[in-house]
């Protein structure tokens, strides 16, 4: 399976697929893939970003992964699918075009067996997650026993997701000559009185992981070093637990800057995502792995969030180091990519079994 392993990821991985490449080549190797298992593939979502489903049998376990990457960036030393020392590197090697391969080799196993399962595959993750969106209407996913994301988290088994909440904030002010600052009204300073109303929630808290964090990430304003400025926009970035939602984190924020003498915008936001620790599919998965599995929390969002609205339990479970994601010489050991293929294959098994 090894050798298997580094053929298909390297197929992968050559196969470039950020935003700007395009999905349609990845999209159809995958897809054929699909059909040399005797799967035939349904498609959804957007057109020129599809979400691809192989379903093998009736209500079998979903293994979920995305085939879109972000830009390899600059400054590698490793070139694109060059295998040093039993790793591949390469952009998306991690991100995770190695829990894609994955799924595909466990899908040998499992059509060999005739064990129920589902293979979800967006190419979309990176930007907008629509793909999955349109994919958590598919009866696959929603008459599922449980749904496997697997992005890399070193075997731990992710449970618990926070929310995303990002808004815009801009303030209005009357442009002059730097020289005459009393003619004016600067938009600049009207926002540093904002965001210094937000300075206790910018602190970052005991537990990051599990309590809210708010960052402000752009700000934009002025136009010449000798104009007071008109206008100026504040981006932000707030990750809230499961305890709290969107109007709640709202709520504390205008609590503190007021009503008026901004403008406010929502520019995208992300429910959070928990699932039941003690759910037999969470205790059969961490059978499978061993002890040394964490159940976790984690900061940050994934497709699971999409597929809160079709289906429970939502996991998050796959091979590779998820601090090496969108870094310089990302890479994953192959010998992680067999075993988490070993370990799907386990899990449909069982899951199959409990039906």
């Amino acid at each position: 399976m090894k050798a298997d392993a580094e053929e298909l990821l390297t197929d992968l991985i050559l196969l470039k697929s950020t935003s700007d490449d395009g999905a349609s080549a990845i999209a159809e190797y995958v897809s054929r893939r699909l059909k040399r298992l005797g799967m035939e593939p349904r498609y959804c979502g957007d057109k020129k970003t599809p979400a691809i489903i192989g379903q093998f049998g009736k209500c079998g376990v979903v293994l979920s992964g995305h085939l879109d990457t972000v830009p390899r960036g600059t400054g590698w030393t490793r070139a694109d699918a060059e295998v040093v020392d039993g790793f591949v590197y390469g952009r998306g090697s991690c991100d995770m075009k190695g829990g894609c391969t994955a799924m595909l080799l466990a899908a040998q196993d499992l059509v060999a067996a005739n064990i129920p399962f589902t293979l979800c595959f967006t190419t979309d993750e990176e930007t907008t997650m629509v793909g999955a969106k349109a994919a958590s209407e598919d009866q696959a996913l929603r008459s599922a026993p449980a749904i496997v994301v697997t992005e890399p988290t070193d075997f731990d088994i992710v449970v618990k997701e926070k929310g995303l909440l990002q808004l815009s904030l801009h303030t209005n002010g009357v442009p002059a000559h730097a020289s005459m600052p009393e003619l004016g009204e600067n938009a600049i300073v009207k926002m540093m009185k904002i965001l210094g109303a937000l300075e206790d929630l910018q602190r970052i808290p005991a537990n990051p992981i599990s309590d809210m964090t708010l960052s402000v990430t752009t700000i934009k304003g002025g136009t010449r070093i000798n104009v007071i400025p008109g206008e100026c926009e504040a981006e932000i970035d707030v990750r809230y637990p499961p305890s709290m939602d969107t109007m709640t984190v709202l709520k504390e924020i205008k609590r503190r800057i007021g009503k008026t003498g901004y403008d406010l915008k929502v520019l995208h936001e992300l429910d959070p995502v928990e699932t039941d620790p003690n759910s037999k599919a969470v205790t059969i998965l961490h059978d499978l792995i061993g002890y040394r599995a964490k159940v976790i929390s984690v900061p940050y969002a994934t497709e699971i969030v999409m597929f809160k609205r079709c289906n429970k339990p939502l996991m998050v479970c796959g091979p590779g180091d998820p601090k090496i994601c969108h870094a310089i010489d990302e890479r994953i050991e192959l010998k992680e990519i067999v075993k988490a293929a070993e370990i799907y294959v386990d899990y449909c098994s069982r899951m199959s079994e409990e039906q």
